[in-house]
């Protein structure tokens, strides 16, 4: 087995609960190649207890361990086998070994040269490793693992839905339904991660193709771009256009009350702008405004207000102040 076998096989444990590589397995990995992870702080020793796989079949199964105790004070280790009935074994090959995860947030940060220090939002599942220069800003950048479990989108809820982190996943992006709202750039280690004698090291040139082409994918689904300067831009003219739409809607309903007809509304405001205005777009704007009842009512309680201020007491009153 090579050393990217190695690696290759540590990512796709990450997605498994609670896989352990015994004494058979770490025995088959290049010379020194467990420490060398040990150092890195990429595995550990797993907690479940002493077990070891059977040195005398093929098939390697794993049984548990029973110790006993010399008079010179030492250890002996012995397993069950339905061949051989009882096997001694070494202390060496009741070590079991598991991925560090939390070790490995901490050398893919190193790794990005982020200068915060990883936080678990979710103990296990979903790590904070900082944030990375990005355009003119800073992208949030996550590790998270098995996210294609049923309880993946209660583990995701803590990244947010602004779709501008950067989620690194062991291999595999997951269903784009888990994710609480816009769908962020996933990039999985397997494709830009390889592992060296230093840690682990990033083709930069992949990673930015893959969070490029993401965020692409992101803003075809969206009405609004993920970069922030575009979207202000965008936002903005948007706004400008509803100010327009509504100054025009007063112009258009307007006319209406004047001439009581969409018709001759229309002809006169083709005159008076220059543009081409239809009775359907003075029809729309009076429908928006409430209706032809919600429109002519602000002219009937003006002609109600002047009206009132004609009663026959006014006349005398301006009749008496002639005299």
């Amino acid at each position: 087995m090579t050393k990217s076998e190695v690696f290759s096989m540590l990512l796709a444990s990450m997605d498994d609960v609670d896989r352990v590589f015994d004494y058979a397995e770490a025995s088959t990995w290049p010379g020194g190649e467990l420490e060398v992870l040990r150092g890195l702080g990429l595995i550990k020793e797993a907690a479940v207890g002493l077990h070891a796989s059977c040195p005398n079949c093929g098939d390697g199964h794993i049984e548990p361990v029973t110790v006993r105790k010399n008079e010179d004070g030492t250890s002996r280790f012995f397993i069950r086998c339905p061949e051989s009935m009882r096997v001694e074994v070494t202390a060496e090959m009741c070590i079991g070994w598991e991925v560090d995860l939390d070790g490995l947030a901490k050398v893919l940060s190193e790794a990005m040269d982020l200068k915060q220090k990883p936080n678990a939002l979710v103990p296990g599942r979903l790590w904070r490793l900082g944030r990375t220069p990005w355009k003119k800003s800073t992208r949030e950048v996550v590790l998270a693992i098995r996210l294609r479990d049923t309880d993946a989108a209660s583990v995701t809820a803590h990244i947010g839905s602004g779709g501008r982190a950067i989620v690194f996943v062991p291999r595999h992006p997951p269903d784009e339904r888990i994710w609480p709202s816009h769908v962020p750039a996933v990039v999985a280690l397997s494709r830009v991660a390889t592992l060296g004698t230093e840690g682990i090291e990033l083709d930069v040139g992949a990673m930015t193709e893959l969070v490029t082409d993401a965020d692409a994918a992101a803003e075809a689904r969206s009405s609004l771009p993920v970069d922030p300067e575009v979207k202000k831009q965008v936002v903005r003219r948007q706004v400008t256009a509803a100010l327009d739409s509504q100054q025009w809607d007063d112009i258009l309903t307007a006319a209406y009350k004047q001439h009581g007809s969409f018709r001759k509304a229309a002809t006169e405001l083709t005159k008076k702008t220059g543009q081409t205005i239809s009775k359907d777009k003075v029809r729309r704007a009076v429908e928006r405004k409430g209706g032809i009842a919600e429109v002519m009512a602000d002219t009937d309680s003006a002609s109600v207000a002047r009206t009132v201020a004609s009663q026959p007491r006014d006349r005398a009153k301006k009749f008496v102040e002639r005299r």
